[in-house]
């Protein structure tokens, strides 16, 4: 785990920069490794699925996320193999490195031995660990999500005070129909500032509105 001598930062946390794969073999069943960047259960849902989809025949995907909150929020599962066995020694390898808004699946394809309790223990606490080994470790702030709808006339407008911001075009997914609609991400550190500069856009809110959405 390459973490470049990083020295947390109040109100930062610290992350993956990029998805992980990483594989191996033990005693013939293949695990599978996948990490992830999530902050809420919508977004791990998501990608559970999509890894999921990449091997619909693997005897079980066990998972394992933190999400950055006061308290962190946390949760694992087993997903079929014997309790404590799976889930459990994933969410220790996030802990262990003090990662968050980060999730873990480990993909198993059973190879016809048992690995017994502390076999499985080892082998899914230790897929995760080389996994995290080959991840690159940076240092995140907090997000918040902001729902909007507009009018036309307002989005360009909408649009130039967003980059005031230094909010880029990955952090808004925008949706076209009637009015304009969307969702923005944005650092905790400037979202008073952000959510008063919107409001002077469109006083009372009748061509330009938002709304914080919880995590």
């Amino acid at each position: 785990m390459d973490t470049g001598g990083l020295k947390l930062n109040e109100g930062q946390y610290l992350s993956i920069a990029e998805p992980v794969d990483y594989e191996c073999v033990i005693t013939r069943s293949r695990f599978i490794a996948s990490l992830r960047r999530a902050t809420n259960r919508t977004e791990f849902e998501r990608e559970l699925q999509e890894i999921t989809r990449l091997y619909p025949k693997a005897t079980h995907h066990c998972w394992a996320y933190r999400f950055e909150a006061h308290p962190i929020l946390e949760h694992s599962s087993d997903a079929g193999e014997p309790p404590g066995t799976a889930g459990r020694p994933m969410l220790g390898a996030l802990k262990k490195y003090s990662l968050s808004n980060i999730m873990a699946v480990v993909t198993r394809y059973y190879g016809g031995v048992k690995l017994g309790v502390k076999g499985l223990i080892s082998a899914y606490g230790g897929t995760l660990l080389m996994a995290l080994e080959h991840a690159e470790i940076v240092e995140r702030e907090p997000m918040s999500r902001l729902n909007f709808i507009c009018t036309y006339d307002l989005y360009n407008i909408l649009l130039s005070r967003l980059v005031k911001f230094q909010i880029s075009q990955e952090m808004i997914k925008t949706e076209f129909a009637e009015h304009v609609s969307g969702e923005i991400q944005v650092p905790n550190s400037i979202l008073t500032a952000l959510t008063k500069e919107l409001a002077s856009i469109s006083p009372g809110g009748r061509n330009l509105s938002y709304t914080l959405l919880p995590h």
